[in-house]
């Protein structure tokens, strides 16, 4: 073999080397390429979870806060409701004609009287002539003595059954201040019904 052949040679070997080194190089290029392109669609996608997760969320947030205040304005309305029926019913005992009154302070005198002797405080409404008449009514409806007090108290209607030192009060403020809880209780119960 002559120079020139092995130098030939040498070349076409060292050419087949290079050839095999760039196809090396090329198939690695790609699997890295397709290595890249697989993480990234990966990466992607989780991303694109993580996004989606976070707007379900916050759909579901804001939906909820919808809600919420819509309930939150129809307890408003049901409160101003409530509060101008309290409002109102207090209007109409404070101003209701004595004959009703009258009628009224008796019957809730026979309920809540427990013995003889009670004396009777009352508050602003009716003039004296008109108390002394009720009593005369109630002791001799009753068949029980009932002592009238000459104190009268502050409060615009009802009156106080006192027994030495114990006292049930039937004022106006008090029978509202302790049966509202009870009727709103079971205003609220026939008003949350269908909610």
């Amino acid at each position: 073999m002559s120079v020139e052949g092995i130098i030939d040679r040498i070349i076409a070997d060292a050419e087949a080397e290079a050839k095999k080194i760039m196809d090396s190089a090329q198939e690695e290029a790609r699997s890295i390429s397709e290595e890249g392109k697989r993480e990234a669609e990966k990466y992607f996608e989780k991303q694109k979870s993580l996004l989606d997760e976070k707007y379900r969320r916050e759909k579901e947030r804001m939906v909820l806060n919808k809600r919420l205040d819509q309930r939150k304005n129809m307890l408003q309305a049901r409160r101003k409701w409530m509060d101008r029926a309290f409002s109102d019913a207090y209007k109409m005992l404070v101003d209701q004609p004595l004959s009703e009154y009258k009628q009224l302070v008796i019957s809730l005198i026979d309920r809540v009287s427990h013995s003889q002797g009670e004396e009777v405080v009352f508050g602003r409404k009716g003039e004296e002539k008109f108390l002394e008449e009720l009593f005369k009514e109630l002791n001799k409806r009753k068949k029980r003595k009932f002592t009238k007090s000459k104190e009268r108290r502050d409060f615009p209607w009802g009156f106080v059954l006192k027994k030495e030192k114990v006292e049930i009060n039937m004022s106006i403020d008090s029978l509202f201040k302790y049966k509202r809880v009870d009727l709103e209780q079971k205003a609220w119960e026939i008003f949350n019904a269908d909610v």
